[in-house]
C-alpha cells in the first residue's frame, strides 16, 4: 500500500504564483533593511568640539616669549623655539605667532569681531603673519585697550569683549581663542580692590579659551 502525503500546502503556491513573488519582494526588502540598520548603527557618533580654558599662563618673562602648542594644550620650552613645535608665544602684552618674522613655522592668524560660542566656522581669508613692523595679533587696541589716567581702574589691561583670535597653524589647522584675563586669577576688574594699584594681582598671567580643530577643516 503506497504511503499517502499531504501536500495541500502547496496549493497557494501552484495557484497563486503572483503570491510567491511578492513573498519573494517582502523577504529581501526585510534583509537589506535590516543590514541598512546594521550599518547606521556601525557609523561613529559625531562627537562636538570642546573649548579649552587655559588659566594664569605665565607670561612675566621679560626676555624669552612664553612658548604654546594648541594642539597638544602645553607650554613648549624655549629651547623649541626655532621648531614648529609651538603656535603662539607670550610675552607681557605682546603676542607672537610662529611664522613670518616671529619663528620657522606657518602660523597665521587675524583678530575677528563676534561671541566666541558663535564662531562656527573660521574665515576663509584675511590670515597674516607676524611682519618687522606689526603682528598678526595686534595688541594695544586689537585684543586689549588700556585705561591709562583717563579710566577707571587706571592703568590696567583689559581685553576687549568680543574679540575673536582665529589662526591657522602650521599643520594647516585651525583654531579660534578668546583672552579672558591679563591678571593673575582673573579677577573682577570692576571692583574697587581692583582699582587699588597696591592691591592688584599680578599682571602678564593670561586666561584664555580656545578650541582647536584637529581635522583641517574651517568647522567650529
Amino acid at each position: 500500500m503506497k504511503q499517502q502525503y499531504n501536500l495541500n500546502f502547496l496549493k497557494p503556491f501552484i495557484l497563486f504564483p503572483k503570491f510567491v513573488i511578492r513573498l519573494n519582494i517582502v523577504i529581501v526588502a526585510a534583509i537589506a533593511l535590516l543590514f541598512s540598520g546594521c550599518d547606521d548603527d556601525d557609523e561613529a557618533p559625531v562627537i562636538p568640539l570642546e573649548a579649552t580654558e587655559v588659566k594664569d599662563l605665565d607670561a612675566t618673562n621679560t626676555k624669552n616669549f612664553t612658548l604654546f602648542s594648541f594642539k597638544n594644550n602645553a607650554v613648549v620650552a624655549s629651547a623649541d623655539s626655532a621648531t614648529s613645535n609651538w603656535d603662539i608665544g607670550f610675552l607681557g602684552t605682546t603676542i607672537i605667532l610662529n611664522g613670518g618674522t616671529s619663528g620657522p613655522g606657518q602660523t597665521s592668524g587675524q583678530i575677528t569681531t563676534g561671541i566666541f560660542d558663535e564662531l562656527t566656522e573660521a574665515p576663509e581669508s584675511g590670515y597674516v603673519f607676524d611682519s618687522e613692523t606689526e603682528k598678526a595679533i595686534k595688541g594695544s587696541n586689537g585684543w586689549y585697550t588700556y585705561t591709562g589716567t583717563t579710566s577707571v581702574p587706571n592703568h590696567a589691561i583689559l581685553p576687549i569683549a568680543g574679540k575673536i583670535l582665529v589662526f591657522k597653524t602650521s599643520e594647516g589647522n585651525y583654531v579660534k581663542a578668546e583672552i579672558i584675563s591679563y591678571y593673575q586669577g582673573n579677577p573682577d576688574t570692576s571692583t574697587p580692590a581692583f582699582a587699588d594699584l597696591a592691591a592688584r594681582p599680578a599682571s602678564r598671567y593670561y586666561t584664555f579659551r580656545f578650541l582647536y580643530q584637529p581635522d583641517g577643516s574651517r568647522n567650529f
